[in-house]
């Protein structure tokens, strides 16, 4: 199966969740449980932060009434977690779900935590031996238990916050270089456990084979139920895995903006960390903007090019240039666009009738979508400053 159908898939069942049983057992039946197993043993392995010193296999076993199926699952730390080569290797401890109960697990809305879901099993060994603890069994036993939390994380609906997932994937979103994810957590927060649509503009790895994707992972570890689109000039397809889709393409090509955002779109997010370059950033953003749905942001990050000649920006005030900042100056003067004389109330289509929040940070913009038309401030409160001073001394 390609890794498109998985994400395909995953679409499907992030949608399901949020309806009854019935409506996930019915899509469960027709993708195939199988299809469907598979996306959510994908989802578990891609969650699971393994932390055990000592190889340990714990079984997960789903079952759609009398069908199952049982993947032995390898965990130790510094390696990805896999299914075991070996199918008939005793595991240390068993993992079992209903289809459904571990979809919701995964993907569906959050709910506070009650009865597990799972049905578990411990097989290993006692670690005692003629009534005295055996140490290298007590270690075994203890890399044993870690593998099983783990695991057990893994498939619930457990939140890690974004600085942790910055650090786990390898962004330079937090620490040293930048620190941007707590403004992302502070504006995403109330977004987390919506099946949102992301695209980020620059994957990241330059034209290095088999690098860059950090955020991508952590966008798609963040937004549980999220669907991720990564952008880049360079092919970064290695990537490609249910939830995430990379495509190779210009993003100062206005025209192939507009085809992925009528194919993927509309978007919930867009980040903009890619060339930096200004006028980059605004081909970028007049072609995307229109396609996040209301309620949605645009972000754009590395604001300091502006002030750097070699991007296309000036070391002089940016209002006014063709940069990011000078973008966002006049923004925030089409934000009031009802209450300037000079627009006639009139805005530009798409954009200042459509911007409802300026939030910006050191080097980081939020640019928030919504219906901007409160119908301005009535004219009679034009009313010559030396006339309200006079009725306020009455």
């Amino acid at each position: 199966m390609h890794d498109q159908d998985h994400t395909d898939i995953a679409e499907h069942i992030i949608l399901a969740t949020r309806g009854r049983e019935r409506e996930l057992r019915r899509t469960t039946a027709e993708i195939g449980f199988h299809e469907v197993c598979r996306v959510l043993l994908d989802e578990v392995l891609f969650r699971c932060d393994v932390s055990n010193s000592e190889p340990v296999v714990v079984e997960l076993e789903i079952t759609d009434g009398a069908t199952l199926v049982r993947y032995p699952i390898a965990l130790v730390r510094g390696r990805r977690p896999t299914v075991a080569d070996d199918p008939d290797h005793q595991p240390d401890a068993r993992f079992s779900f209903d289809v459904v109960d571990l979809a919701n697990e995964l993907f569906g809305p959050r709910r506070p935590r009650g009865a597990a879901a799972r049905r578990s099993e411990l097989t290993y060994s006692s670690p005692f031996s003629d009534g005295r603890l055996d140490i290298d069994s007590a270690r075994r036993m203890a890399s044993v238990h870690r593998a099983i939390s783990a695991l057990a994380e893994a498939c619930s609906g457990g939140s890690t916050s974004l600085n942790s997932l910055a650090i786990r994937y390898g962004t330079d979103k937090w620490g040293g270089l930048h620190w941007y994810t707590p403004h992302y957590e502070r504006h995403f927060a109330d977004l987390r456990d919506e099946p949102v649509r992301l695209l980020e503009i620059g994957i990241g790895g330059y034209d290095v084979d088999g690098f860059g994707g950090g955020s991508l992972k952590m966008w798609k570890r963040y937004f549980r139920r999220g669907l991720v689109h990564g952008l880049d000039i360079y092919d970064k397809s290695f990537l490609d895995s249910a939830r995430i889709r990379t495509l190779c393409g210009d993003q100062n090509d206005p025209a192939y903006l507009t085809g992925i955002a009528e194919e993927l779109g509309p978007f919930d997010i867009v980040v903009d960390d890619g060339s930096h370059v200004g006028e980059h950033q605004l081909t970028s953003f007049h072609a995307l903007f229109p396609h996040i749905r209301p309620g949605g942001f645009y972000v754009i990050e590395d604001l300091y090019t502006s002030y750097w000649p070699e991007y296309g920006g000036t070391d002089a005030p940016v209002r006014g240039s063709g940069t990011a900042l000078g973008l966002l100056t006049q923004l925030l003067d089409g934000l009031h666009y009802e209450e300037r004389g000079d627009s006639g109330g009139v805005p530009l289509p798409g954009v200042d009738d459509r911007t409802v929040a300026l939030h910006i940070y050191r080097n980081l913009a939020f640019i928030e979508k919504g219906v901007n038309a409160e119908g301005g401030i009535p004219l009679w409160t034009k009313t010559p400053s030396q006339s309200l001073a006079a009725a306020t001394t009455r």
